[in-house]
């Protein structure tokens, strides 16, 4: 069921393209996540993104906040103007879709990655993925990682743990579908079960919690003898 938002002097979310009981508007709860994310990878204020929308700033920083509100079909093609996307990407159409289904740009440059930039990708941390052999041929896991100390660590279930020894590949990118770019980095070393308590308890100061769930209580980390990287750029022939 949703909800009616009692709006400071009876502010008209009508008038705003906003409502709170259209019988066609969209659901909330992780569209107004993606809303606030795709404000704050712009740099807006939730006042300025209002105004760029012409919604009302209230009913905005409440939406967002909010799990039950509901959102008409027009206040959402106007927010979605207002942060250069569309109604589809912020209602999640794209989730099940891979990335880099676009064309290559019209100047594609391929480049490699020194050391330093494939570390400095690497210490964004984020999701990556663990490459295994296996009996049955290489295998690919993705995972939530960090990079400390020139280590790629991650956290697993006892079932993963036993089937990771010796050299593993890890592997992460980032596609920019609008410009045709994106990175790669490509990590070779040796992966451990961490257990000594010291480091344990350092690594559990950090934000490392796997989207996944359930109990993944293992610490793995990788300590590259290889890091290789690549970069495809649009440079403009002269």
């Amino acid at each position: 069921m949703t909800s009616t938002i009692p709006t400071p002097d009876s502010v008209n979310a009508e008038t705003d393209g906003m409502s709170t009981g259209l019988p066609r508007g969209k659901h909330v709860g992780d569209l107004a996540r993606r809303v606030t994310h795709r404000r704050n990878e712009l740099g807006l204020s939730t006042e300025e993104l209002a105004r760029r929308a012409g919604v009302d700033a209230w009913f905005l920083a409440y939406f967002e906040q909010s799990s039950d509100t509901t959102l008409s079909a027009g206040a959402l093609l106007r927010l979605a103007v207002a942060l250069d996307t569309t109604p589809y990407t912020l209602e999640g159409g794209q989730v099940d879709r891979p990335p880099g289904e676009g064309h290559a740009g019209p100047y594609p440059m391929l480049e490699s990655l020194t050391a330093q930039q494939c570390e400095d990708h690497l210490a964004a941390g984020g999701i990556g993925r663990i490459v295994l052999s296996t009996s049955a041929g290489p295998v690919a896991y993705p995972v939530n990682f960090v990079f400390i100390d020139r280590a790629v660590i991650f956290r697993t279930s006892d079932a993963m743990t036993d089937s990771i020894g010796g050299v593993v590949a890890f592997e992460v990118d980032h596609i920019d579908d609008a410009m045709s770019e994106g990175w790669s980095v490509l990590v070779r070393g040796h992966a451990r079960l961490i257990e000594d308590p010291q480091e344990r308890q350092a690594i559990a100061l950090l934000d490392l919690e796997p989207w996944a769930g359930g109990a993944r209580l293992n610490l793995i980390g990788i300590v590259p003898f290889e890091m290789t990287g690549r970069v495809i750029v649009q440079r403009q022939s002269h």
